[in-house]
């Protein structure tokens, strides 16, 4: 199973890098950029790690109740997780990946519902931090009506589904669990779900927010070697809507980054008409947080 994924991995970023047609652009920009903007793209590089090792934490976190691991193997299968999540719609992929270097299998599907509720963590992080930025970008900055209402709308109704859930997920298990339930994995899942207080899901929120903070450093570092220079009122806003975004949009890996491309140019293109930079730095940020580490997974193997 594990080689499958690894195999399929290799063969979709083939075609991604066979089928990409604007290298051209990519090298002359390199060949342009100055000493500080490599430094900046240096910094981008060196955040790669903290964000693994963020998420990292947060998977620790998440199973400590079913499956303790040292940090050095959380990271293992984190890193994992980027096999799958690369060839999965919205990267649905990424949990079930990291529960096959799982020592106890008998847990699987409690890890995987946990680890979907740390997605929810760092989806609710997202959402409470971009709407507000957003909110104020479509109405002061970009006035074009077909971003406004319709994506408010649906950021809102995101948030409000969230804040209702997190508000009463503890007790929808706890009812089941009153119930004759046939299957034993199905026991564990809900007693694993219904064991996960606010308290801890507020934790799992703090250590999303860890993770949040580096892409926001990482995605202006790119800006920064690409030219782009806002500033700090105008990075924070474009940055955390950019963010909610494309949290809020659905995608498949093969448009992934044209997604985060087309959102990117809308968003950062308010603030700079350097528009072959902003579609570069989606670029580059998909590969940094997507391709290094899925890479890096492949080479991961239960021990």
């Amino acid at each position: 199973m594990q080689w499958l994924l690894v195999v399929a991995a290799y063969a979709y970023l083939i075609y991604r890098l066979v089928t990409y047609d604007n290298y051209s652009s990519l090298v002359d920009h390199f060949h342009s950029a100055g000493v500080w903007q490599y430094v900046a793209l240096v910094c981008a590089i060196a955040l790669f790690p903290i964000n693994i090792l963020a998420e990292s934490l947060k998977w620790r976190y998440l199973l400590s109740e079913i499956e303790p691991m040292s940090i050095q193997e959380a990271q293992r299968q984190t890193y994992f997780g980027f096999v799958g999540a690369f060839l999965t719609p919205s990267r649905l992929g990424d949990y079930p990946a990291r529960v096959t270097l799982m020592h106890d299998k008998s847990n699987w599907l409690s890890a995987i519902t946990l680890g979907f509720i740390g997605t929810l963590a760092l989806a609710f992080v997202q959402v409470l931090c971009g709407l507000p930025a957003y909110i104020y970008l479509f109405s002061t900055i970009i006035t074009n009506p077909a971003y406004r209402l319709p994506l408010v709308i649906i950021c809102s109704l995101t948030l409000l589904l969230q804040i209702v859930f997190i508000l009463f997920y503890p007790n929808i298990p706890r009812w089941w669990l009153r119930r004759p339930l046939k299957y034993k994995k199905t026991r564990l899942t809900l007693e694993a779900i219904s064991r996960f207080s606010h308290q801890r899901f507020l934790t799992t929120c703090l250590l999303s927010v860890l993770r949040y903070a580096v892409y926001c450093l990482q995605l202006w570092c790119v800006m920064v070697f690409c030219g782009i220079n806002l500033s700090p009122l105008q990075a924070l806003v474009a940055i955390t809507a950019y963010y909610l975004l494309v949290t809020v949009t659905p995608s498949v890996p093969i448009a992934d980054a044209a997604v985060r491309g087309s959102w990117s140019i809308i968003i950062f293109g308010a603030f700079t008409d350097n528009i072959a930079g902003v579609a570069i730095a989606a670029i580059l940020l998909w590969v940094l947080n997507s391709i290094m580490p899925m890479i890096v997974g492949t080479f991961e193997k239960k021990k």
